[in-house]
């Protein structure tokens, strides 16, 4: 690049310096179309930046995924050309082809049996497993009549009545109930109550009064005291009678309670029968759909023409050519799917890179080994501009330095020049590839080393 610099500030150069050599009256006389850009004839060769890069090198994928189960090189390793890198698991696959084979196997049978015919052997097979499907038919149809005629006896309309009486009779039981509350005798015994205490303490209040007099006889103090005492019995009594009533509401409140559980009980039951009538409704449907069915079965048993008896036609022929075909066809894909389940080396080279370890899964288009030629070098340039290319044809002589390697250069030639330009910051650029004559040297040389490339041009 240094050198590609150079050689511009040398025109440029040239260019004042001739500039510089007119005089004012000479430049005014010659006609500014006539002015020709001056060539440095002793520009003999291009310079770009380039980069060493291998001869040969890939990025390897599998086509598809799967579980790897061998991982067989390591970085560094020297592989050659078609030597297993890694392996995925093919059991499955295997497993796939062994059922794929065994279809392979009944096609051609059934394929040579349509194009040689039936044997008496074969007519007699299939007629006796005729009958024995119409035997089994029959049977399959008593079982499904029995079962339709063991639904029909098992209706449960009847439990959906009793449960509606059953409902009916405990709502009449609660209305009953209801009006035979035990609230009024509660009311009448507290009221009775109140009496009672009104009049004890009247007459604890005259016996008060007795005792403060005394000028009154000790026979109405005494008569005071006995009333006093009848009247706390009385009290006593109606306490008796109010605690009688309220247990008796109660136990009225409790049965009542009873009887509203029991008649939620029989609401679920009266909507389960429902429930069930309407299960048993669509039971007889399906009962009587399959019953039909197995009739229809039986039917087209007995109606059954061996088919063995018949010549096959081309047309069954080339049907059973045709399926034959596709089996093979699936054979010959998982025979490829497994020998591409063990990834190989497209050529001879060095592992650079090894992305995955056994047991990971290798997803498809998914890289998992580098591998590159780091015995045979070449350098690519990165910014040859379209001005430049234009004077490159393949076979000129190149020589390419290295930045890490100052004291050595690289003799070759143009191997190769892009068909299409690229960007290189903001320059229209073009690849041409440099082959190195002597691969031996170039062993110092490390992929991705930045180079500088002259090429000898006439």
């Amino acid at each position: 690049m240094k050198v590609k610099w150079m050689l511009l500030g040398l025109l440029v150069l040239s260019v004042v310096v001739s500039l510089a050599g007119c005089s004012g009256t000479a430049a005014a006389e010659t006609d500014p179309k006539e002015i020709v850009p001056p060539v440095l004839s002793a520009d003999k060769e291009v310079v770009a930046e380039a980069v060493i890069e291998p001869a040969r090198w890939a990025e390897l994928s599998y086509d598809t995924g799967g579980e790897v189960t061998e991982v067989l090189v390591s970085e560094g390793d020297r592989v050659a050309a078609g030597a297993p890198l890694l392996r995925l698991d093919t059991e499955e696959l295997a497993l796939s082809l062994q059922s794929a084979q065994q279809d392979v196997v009944a096609q051609k049978a059934a394929l040579e049996q349509l194009v040689k015919g039936s044997s008496e052997t074969l007519v007699a097979r299939a007629a006796r497993e005729n009958a024995e499907q119409i035997a089994q038919a029959e049977v399959g149809l008593q079982i499904v009549e029995l079962q339709l005629e063991k639904a029909r006896q098992e209706d449960p309309a009847t439990d959906v009545a009793a449960a509606q009486k059953r409902v009916e009779q405990l709502k009449l039981q609660l209305a009953q109930a209801r009006a035979q509350s035990a609230s009024p005798e509660v009311t009448t015994a507290q009221v009775a109550l109140e009496r009672a205490r009104i009049a004890l303490a009247d007459a604890q209040n005259e016996y008060k009064k007795a005792l403060d007099r005394p000028w009154e006889g000790q026979g109405v103090r005494d008569g005071w005291a006995r009333e006093v005492e009848q009247k706390g019995l009385d009290y006593r009594y109606a306490q008796a009678q109010l605690e009688g009533a309220q247990n008796e509401q109660r136990a009225h409140t409790i049965s009542l309670s009873v009887v509203e559980t029991q008649i939620e009980e029989a609401e679920d039951q009266l909507t389960k029968a429902e429930a069930a009538q309407e299960t048993y409704d669509v039971l007889l449907d399906v009962l009587a759909a399959e019953v039909e069915a197995s009739r229809l079965d039986v039917e087209a048993l007995r109606a059954w023409d061996n088919p063995y008896l018949d010549d096959a036609t081309d047309e069954e022929i080339a049907q059973a050519e045709a399926r034959l075909r596709q089996v093979e066809i699936a054979v010959a894909r998982l025979e490829l799917q497994i020998r591409d389940a063990e990834l190989r080396a497209p050529f001879a080279g060095t592992v650079v890179d090894v992305r995955i370890d056994p047991g990971d899964r290798a997803e498809a288009r998914e890289v998992v080994v580098v591998l590159a030629t780091l015995d045979q070098f070449r350098a690519r340039t990165v910014d040859l501009t379209e001005l430049d290319v234009a004077r490159v044809v393949p076979g000129q002589p190149a020589t390419v330095s290295v930045d890490a390697l100052p004291d050595s250069e690289f003799e070759g030639a143009v191997q190769e020049i892009g068909l299409q330009a690229k960007d290189y910051r903001g320059d229209v650029v073009y690849d041409i590839i440099v082959e190195l004559s002597d691969q031996e040297a170039a062993k110092a040389l490390r992929w991705g080393m930045t180079a500088m490339i002259k090429i000898a041009v006439q």
